[in-house]
């Protein structure tokens, strides 16, 4: 498979579709500061995994928690506001994805906080996911001192095979008619509150337009995912594959979604016409589980030059297509239902995810896993040791990395690299 004549992408040659989602994500912001910082206007704080599309529909800003703490981790200062969280007393267990956001308003520094911290919201909406999320979300809106909408989705009863495919037209039969019902009810209730405090009117409508417009979204992610999954080498990092396609996905539904994806589409796919590859040595095919090292991407090309070893796949390649979209006829809010039922669960539960990983090291070449497992985030680990023993039984060996995703307090850099290597040299290249 391997391409002799692949030329090299340097690694400090970005793709330019990730600085248009970079731009985005700062006309985005520019024009979040202007509305909810200078004039007032109402937005809302929601956990990653809530149903943002209810407040995209009513034009109300979404500020998401997990891509706060992102930024956070990313500006290296989750070692102060975790320090804040120690002296305040919080448990060192605590989940610190979704707390780091909070403690940056605790810490209520302006000149400090990224974009000079989160004013003021209308409210804070969760998705129940865990035995910590409410709690958090619960102290973080009575710092603020607003209400907070949470949302509780019903467990399945019966969980059928290939649920990346079932779920995109078989919603009904495969979530079950109660469960949708009860889901309908909570986003009917949160569309009621929103209006209520807002008074602006919810648009089904415009649900409609965008709900198709977030299916059309997941449809060029899996274009471009088969894109590289079929490529001799890979074209493009994951570090360029991650503001990509997550920027879109947090302004799914709208027209740019669509047309940046297309975009980023269209530059792969001329990276692999033109025999570009990332590392042109390439040997080593790795896929990397669980939520994002945001405060050190760079590790995603840390073993290019020594081993020819490539991150090809990691969540955030292709889920939108596999897990958001929802083809529908007359009902867009049960669609909606139906995509937020079980969005977390894909990614983290025993059943879902376990399956799912075994498919995508198979679709896209895989020799080796790296699984994080952070430790205080014990949603991001349920289903942990579950891959790693599908993938073992696949025969593809897993490196277990214990870290957090957003604490570099808890990241030594020299041992986790010299682990990586001792990995890729006694349980992949032997099996060459």
């Amino acid at each position: 498979m391997n391409n002799p004549s692949a030329t090299k992408a340097p690694a400090t040659e970005r793709l330019h579709s990730s600085k248009l989602a970079a731009d985005k994500q700062k006309a985005w912001f520019g024009d979040f500061r202007t509305r909810a910082m200078q004039n007032g206007e109402p937005y809302i704080i929601a956990d990653g995994a809530a149903p943002h599309e209810i407040a995209h529909v009513m034009d109300i800003p979404v500020v998401s928690t997990v891509w706060y703490s992102a930024i956070i981790a990313a500006k290296k200062l989750s070692p102060r506001y975790f320090g804040l969280a120690d002296r305040l007393g919080y448990h060192e267990r605590l989940a610190r994805y979704v707390s780091l956001p909070l403690f940056s308003t605790l810490d209520n520094d302006p000149e400090v906080a990224p974009y000079g911290g989160l004013p003021k919201p209308l409210l804070l909406l969760s998705r129940f996911r865990g035995d910590f999320s409410q709690r958090i979300f619960e102290q973080w809106a009575q710092a603020y001192g607003v209400p907070h909408y949470p949302i509780d989705c019903s467990s399945v009863v019966k969980l059928g095979d290939n649920w990346w495919d079932e779920n995109q037209y078989n919603w009904e039969e495969f979530f079950g008619t109660e469960r949708l019902d009860h889901q309908v009810e909570q986003l009917e209730g949160l569309i009621r509150v929103l209006e209520t405090l807002t008074g602006k009117v919810f648009d089904y409508d415009e649900l409609t337009r965008q709900m198709h417009l977030s299916n059309e979204l997941g449809e060029v992610i899996r274009e471009t995912a088969d894109l590289i999954a079929s490529a001799d080498k890979l074209p493009v990092s994951l570090k360029d594959q991650l503001p990509n396609v997550m920027t879109p996905t947090w302004h799914r539904g709208s027209q740019w979604s669509v047309d940046h994806l297309r975009t980023y589409r269209d530059e792969v796919k001329k990276r692999i016409d033109d025999g570009v590859a990332i590392c042109p040595d390439e040997n080593v095919r790795l896929m990397w589980l669980n939520n994002g090292l945001w405060f050190d991407t760079d590790f995603y090309r840390a073993f290019e030059e020594k081993y020819g070893a490539v991150f090809v796949w990691s969540m955030y390649t292709d889920f939108v297509a596999d897990g958001y979209r929802r083809y529908f006829k007359n009902d867009p809010l049960r669609a909606l239902a139906a995509r937020h039922l079980t969005v977390n669960e894909q990614l983290h539960l025993p059943g879902w995810m376990n399956d799912y990983v075994v498919k995508k090291a198979k679709d896209f070449r895989i020799d080796g896993a790296v699984l994080l497992i952070s430790d205080g985030d014990r949603a991001q680990a349920t289903a942990a040791n579950f891959s790693r023993l599908a993938l073992e039984a696949a025969g593809i060996p897993v490196h277990v990395l214990h870290a957090n995703t957003v604490d570099e307090r808890l990241w030594d850099a020299e041992g986790q690299n010299a682990a990586m290597g001792e990995f890729i040299e006694q349980r992949i290249l032997p099996r060459k």
